[in-house]
């Protein structure tokens, strides 16, 4: 079921990734698309491609997102297609509705539209463009998964906005999910059904949501907001803070994916390869927050019940221990801080924030160095501290 769910939703998504008037070049336009999914590992391919006054349409579309099984689509319209000497830019894709039904499940999707969608040629040369296509808006409709009676998943819908791409210029992005629900009654595995039922969280539902900025210029990018806001449960939310990710460092890091999946790079001298690219990058910030909303009340009391104590004891239990695992940091300072910092938390749980704040930007290569050298140091070398209930 798996399968079927990746290629359904590879239909929404794929689409989604990635000067002036036609009449567009309707198999240029087929072919681009399908050489910038390759380098995402995704087959595409189209029966034929045809102008239609200023839109193109792509007929028996087949969509195969690595090994997964494919999604085939009838027909594509690409509205309001523009085409210049190294790039194309549709108007407005939409995806149809759909029904997919196997091995007894149904996913039902109410369709998407995609605006603003910049697929480059071959020639272009520009440093971002040339390893992706980009977008700028998408509005997906509702999603469900059915088992029988029972809705397994679901989505409301989700929306995604992004400055239109200028090359150099600041990109601002926002991304909402809404309305995820999740039924893990209907989970095959017992020990996973059975602990959900004793947390009491068989049905789950939140939101997701997103928002950041990146300027390729100077390779800033930073995430104001990467929430996940499950209800009754709790809230997380991401902020990060990156120098360094210029347009020349996502070019580079794609040329090594595509030698990857060429052969031409084994797995670890990959992983070297990756390493070495990353220490271009720097720290400026991050914070990691937890908003609780029942979430860690359940997990001491599901604790407690398995040790046959109450929440008191687990509580006291932990705080205890706390101390002697931090100490093996070596950062007693920073040890005596966290255990306090936590310690608050498990006695009245509100809200956990771990917050990194460096002095100065850090470069992930010296990071690195502190982590096998001096990991003591790394605390505040990043300037970590750990806060409860503020």
């Amino acid at each position: 079921m798996i399968r079927t769910l990746r290629s359904a939703t590879a239909l929404t998504l794929v689409l989604a990734f990635g000067s002036p008037a036609l009449a567009a070049d309707a198999q240029a336009l087929a072919d681009s698309i399908t050489r910038q999914l390759a380098k995402s590992a995704v087959t595409f391919t189209v029966e034929s491609a045809e102008e239609d006054g200023d839109d193109v349409v792509l007929k028996g579309v087949t969509i195969k997102p690595g090994d997964n099984n494919p999604a085939e689509i009838a027909e594509i319209r690409l509205k309001d297609v523009e085409e210049s000497d190294d790039r194309f830019r549709v108007g407005e894709i939409e995806a149809p509705e759909m029904t997919v039904a196997k091995e007894g499940k149904t996913l039902d999707f109410a369709g998407a539209s995609f605006t603003g969608l910049i697929v480059p040629k071959e020639n272009n040369t520009d440093p971002l463009l040339s390893g992706s296509m980009m977008l700028e808006g998408a509005e997906i409709g509702e999603l469900s998964v059915t088992d029988g009676d029972k809705t397994v998943f679901a989505m409301e819908g989700a929306s995604y906005s992004a400055t239109p791409y200028e090359p150099g210029a600041v990109m601002d992005t926002s991304l909402e999910i809404n309305g995820l629900q999740a039924d893990f009654s209907t989970v095959e595995d017992p020990k996973v059904r059975g602990t959900m039922a004793a947390l009491g969280y068989e049905q789950l539902a939140g939101d997701v949501s997103l928002k950041g900025s990146w300027n390729p210029a100077d390779g800033r990018m930073q995430i104001t907001e990467y929430k996940l806001d499950v209800d009754d449960a709790a809230a997380i939310n991401l902020t990060l803070d990156i120098g360094g990710m210029t347009s020349q460092f996502i070019q580079q890091a794609n040329e090594l994916v595509a030698k990857q999946r060429a052969g031409e790079i084994k797995e670890e001298a990959m992983g070297f390869a990756m390493l070495g690219l990353m220490q271009q990058l720097s720290l400026n910030g991050a914070q990691l927050r937890l908003d609780d909303a029942s979430l860690t009340g359940k997990l001491l009391d599901f604790a407690a019940a398995q040790q046959g104590a109450k929440r008191e004891d687990v509580v006291n239990m932990a705080k205890g221990m706390m101390p002697m695992f931090l100490m093996r940091l070596q950062n007693p300072d920073f040890a005596t801080k966290t255990a306090n910092a936590a310690g608050a938390y498990l006695d009245d749980p509100q809200s956990l924030t771990v917050t990194v704040a460096p002095a100065n930007p850090v470069p992930f290569a010296q990071i690195m160095g502190a982590a096998m050298s001096a990991p003591n140091t790394i605390p505040d070398v990043l300037g970590v501290a750990v806060t409860a209930n503020d």
